[in-house]
């Protein structure tokens, strides 16, 4: 029976079913991260609860969601069921949407401020810190355990990655109109946590339903490795003390970390720059929406990944990012190179977002081979913990650029002299800079250029150090080579597959 499973693994085709089910689960996903983005707008506008307090409640949280990852990894590296390792812990993802209804039905009336904040901390903690980080890694895990061959699991990614394109774009767009006609109501909010709730159980059950995961002795027979020592449990210890021989995991995540920088960093720095050095906010969306150019280059992705590999397709994209980047540097007022430009730029998470987790599968195989240890879940949690300090530290790197170029003249010159907002003051001149802001005209050049400088030379910085260490990213390489010297074929299976 074994041996029939086990060609049934070799013998794995494209499945239609499955790329469903995880676009349904990423879907769901997406939905949730937008619902809990509005928590904030959700806690001082519908609630009237103090922006200092709420946002210490949230940066508790973040600080705890940080540190969860590696524990919730070795929870899943840990599971052994016989619906699979990671598959059961999809599930989670109830008591994640479960969580966000209860944070918008947050009972005003019978609460005070104090206790409203602490209410909304910890249910925002359970939806991001556990629920939503469990089903992140488990996601990441249960495809790899679902879908074995590269061709196949690539084209699977870049259909979720399609679905994460257009879900995000248009629920961008959608989420504040109706928040507009709710008139930002709690009401409003608890009907939308509803709805999306609803939603996104229902495709987390589908998923767990069409996408069963192949057992451990058909994946070790597959894979060519003892079904033993990949049930052993693996402490984080143990793991940690692994990644010292996995150089491929601390370049991918340190690569991961830098881009994750530009890419939190774009959006805000890019509403800053477009009001203040462009000099009208309104072009940037129509910047913004240059971004559905992108969506051709998507059919393209499983081709050129196959041929090329995913790690130098990934380095070619940032190398046209860095030229978009500079392109716009030198032509700063031409609104259509500010839109290629930016096109460029944003061209990398285009397959970040779609077959990035195919290096970390490849980072995971590379290291079993190097260390013995068998992990799956933790090595997701090591790299989705960088994302989120990169996610955090984007924040505080902002805020300190800006600050270094006195930006809060420009804030305080606008609100102190009654003006509607920069533009206005702006058409003064510079015999309107020299009398209502401080410092004057020199004053506005330096904020101004600060503006520009964390929206164009920190992103090349950033993108010049991935284009570096991709350099020396032999990842696609080194794997097919040990996979040889474990009596594998180049692209993993075992050589008597092949030959039959």
């Amino acid at each position: 029976m074994s041996e029939v499973k086990r060609l049934n693994v070799a013998d794995e085709k494209f499945s239609g079913k499955k790329a469903l089910g995880f676009s349904l689960v990423r879907l769901s996903n997406i939905l949730a991260g937008l619902m809990a983005g509005e928590i904030t707008y959700f806690s001082t506008n519908s609630l009237g609860l103090a922006i200092a307090a709420i946002s210490a409640g949230l940066a508790a949280k973040t600080a705890i969601d940080a540190v969860t990852d590696l524990i919730m990894g070795a929870i899943v590296d840990g599971t052994h069921t016989k619906f699979g390792k990671a598959r059961p812990w999809i599930l989670a993802g109830i008591p994640m949407w479960l969580s966000l209804v209860a944070l918008f039905l947050a009972p005003r009336a019978a609460m005070s401020d104090g206790a409203l904040v602490a209410y909304i901390t910890v249910l925002a903690t359970l939806e991001s810190a556990v629920f939503s980080t469990m089903i992140s890694i488990a996601y990441e895990t249960h495809i790899k355990r679902a879908i074995v061959k590269e061709d196949n699991r690539i084209k699977t990614l870049t259909i979720v990655g399609v679905v994460f394109a257009i879900g995000s774009l248009g629920l961008q767009v959608a989420l504040p109109a109706l928040i507009n006609a709710f008139h930002g109501s709690q009401s409003g909010f608890v009907i939308m946590a509803l709805v999306t709730a609803v939603i996104g159980i229902a495709g987390i059950l589908i998923c767990f339903f069409i996408c069963p995961e192949y057992s451990e002795e058909d994946l070790a027979a597959y894979g060519g490795y003892d079904v033993k020592e990949a049930k052993e449990k693996v402490s984080v210890g143990v793991f940690l003390k692994s990644l010292l021989k996995n150089k491929y995991l601390f370049m991918y995540t340190l690569i991961n970390f830098f881009y994750m920088l530009i890419l939190m960093s774009s959006f805000t720095i890019g509403q800053y720059y477009f009001q203040y050095v462009f000099g009208n906010l309104g072009t940037f969306s129509l910047v913004l929406a240059a971004s559905a150019g992108m969506m051709p280059i998507y059919i393209f992705i499983p081709k050129l990944c196959k041929k090329y590999g995913v790690s130098k397709v990934i380095m070619v994209s940032m190398i046209i990012a860095a030229a978009g980047v500079i392109l716009r540097m030198f032509l700063p007022h031409m609104l259509v190179i500010q839109m290629v430009g930016y096109l460029c730029a944003s061209l990398p998470n285009v397959f970040i977002a779609c077959v990035g987790s195919q290096i970390n599968y490849q980072c995971m195989e590379y290291g079993q081979y190097k260390t013995g240890v068998v992990a799956e879940g933790m090595y997701s949690a090591f790299i989705s913990f960088a994302q989120k300090m990169a996610t955090s530290l984007s924040s505080l790197l902002i805020g300190l650029i800006l600050a270094a170029g006195g930006f809060d003249v420009l804030t305080q010159a606008v609100t102190k002299n009654g003006f509607t907002d920069w533009a206005e003051l702006s058409a003064l001149g510079t015999a309107g800079y020299e009398q209502y802001v401080e410092g004057g005209a020199a004053a506005v050049t330096k904020a101004l250029s600060g503006i520009s400088f964390a929206y164009n030379w920190v992103p090349l910085i950033f993108l010049a150090l991935d284009i570096v260490l991709f350099a020396f990213f032999h990842l696609d390489r080194d794997l097919k080579k040990l996979r040889v010297e474990h009596g594998l074929n180049e692209d993993g299976s075992l050589k008597e597959d092949a030959e039959a």
